[in-house]
């Protein structure tokens, strides 16, 4: 966690749990008063039945204290929750901590211009130096080290924040946080190495990354069995990121997923053109080539692993304009079997465009209105399915953009190996401009 969201979550932290213990301070006062029929009320509800009673000065006192344990160790004494109990001593950590990360944020400068601002040149850490980041992430170890001597491990606690990535569900509590450990080590050595580079990367620069990215990989592989390591390979790795997403549009099941997924990393692994560590990878005219048959080869595969049906839904789901027709669908509630009807509609208007241009009975003039009734048609069937408002939103962000060529009298085919591109074919030709008289 860099140094400014951890100092704000530190004070919300605060914050909250001095309104909690406020709000049960109050409580407990007015349960010591005598109810309208002169009997004490008893003390239940979130604080529990306690061993022994505490009063306001007491816990203001504990809080008040420099003693986390101290004030850990009254707290249990009087029947607060584990979960209460850690919050509000967890405050009382943070706040021995507060000054020194203070101290390292940089102050104030009255004189900068209010018009600029150098976030992305200088990061979460600003201006700090080396040094004083090195002190920042001493300072969170100090924190998270003391907060575990004191309270011991949070058994609702699934990582440092509270947050545990359901991906990492096939490893044990312990390897997740020692993997937890080994990405945020690697992460604030990489992190050092941006802010030096203040917006100017050099190649000597690109080869640091490219050595912590793999020795982290090398260091998260120790942690684990082969077994553990495919897993994880499957969840986390480039190929997973890109095809993890993918696969959400394309809904796909477990099955076709563990299916696609070992012949995309083969593809990816020779033939990814992305360089994460921020260089540019030169390439000749051959290997551009290589990759277009191993891109059509690796269509083929994945179309005999799940089916022509399913392959061609794929292909469907990674089209803009299906996209577009499934978020109107999640969002206005329409039926869900809309974004498969509407999109159906470029068929049946592609063969209906054909019938036109090839009706020889028809003038150019009958089938320039043909052709503008078909698309005004497939307009009204659209906006009939989303909504007028939504299908006007629809057309705007450039949903059935082919539909422009049917207005002016073309005719579209669609590449059944990529939906998204169509061909227009001219079907009226233009009438020749009368040439100037001589």
């Amino acid at each position: 966690m860099k140094a400014l969201p951890l100092i704000l979550a530190g004070s919300l932290l605060a914050n909250a749990a001095l309104v909690t213990t406020l709000a049960m301070l109050s409580r407990d006062k007015n349960d010591s008063l005598p109810s309208r029929s002169g009997t004490a009320k008893q003390t239940q509800g979130s604080i529990g039945n306690r061993s022994s009673d505490i009063n306001g000065r007491d816990l203001v006192a504990a809080l008040n204290t420099d003693d986390p344990a101290a004030l850990r160790d009254i707290l249990r004494a009087s029947g607060f929750s584990d979960d209460m109990v850690r919050s509000l001593v967890q405050m009382r950590i943070w706040k021995r901590y507060e000054a020194r990360y203070k101290a390292l944020q940089p102050k104030p400068d009255p004189g900068k211009p209010w018009w600029k601002d150098d976030f992305r040149q200088n990061g979460w850490y600003g201006n700090m130096s080396k040094a004083q980041r090195e002190e920042m992430r001493q300072i969170q170890k100090d924190q998270r080290a003391e907060m575990e001597r004191v309270l011991g491990p949070d058994k609702n606690n699934n990582g440092w924040g509270g947050w545990q990535d359901p991906r990492m569900s096939f490893l044990s509590a312990e390897k997740r946080q020692q993997l937890q450990q080994v990405q945020q080590d690697y992460q604030d050595l990489m992190s050092d190495v941006q802010q030096d580079m203040q917006g100017f990367t050099l190649p000597s620069d690109r080869e640091k990354l490219r050595y912590l990215q793999d020795e982290q990989k090398r260091d998260i592989e120790a942690l684990m069995t082969p077994e553990e390591r495919k897993a994880y390979d499957l969840r986390m790795s480039s190929t997973a990121q890109q095809l993890r997403w993918q696969m959400t549009r394309f809904d796909a099941t477990e099955e076709e997923y563990l299916k696609i997924f070992p012949l995309q990393k083969t593809f990816d692994e020779k033939y990814s053109t992305n360089d994460p560590y921020g260089g540019y990878i030169e390439r000749d005219q051959s290997f551009w080539k290589e990759r277009q048959e191993a891109d059509r080869q690796l269509k083929e595969q994945m179309k005999s692993v799940i089916g022509e049906q399913r392959y061609n839904d794929y292909l469907r789901s990674q089209e803009n304009d299906y996209q577009q027709l499934q978020a109107a669908t999640r969002r206005l509630e329409l039926p869900a079997d809309t974004p498969s009807k509407v999109y159906a509609l470029r068929d049946d208007v592609a063969a209906g465009a054909k019938q036109i241009a090839e009706n020889a009975n028809l003038s150019d003039e009958q089938k320039k209105a043909s052709f503008a009734a078909l698309a005004a048609n497939t307009r009204a069937q659209v906006a009939s399915a989303l909504g007028a408002e939504a299908a006007e939103a629809y057309f705007k962000n450039n949903g059935m953009r082919w539909l422009n060529e049917i207005e002016k009298g073309n005719v579209v085919s669609f590449d059944p190996t990529n939906p998204g591109n169509w061909n227009t074919t001219q079907a009226i030709k233009p009438k020749p401009k009368p040439k100037p008289a001589k």
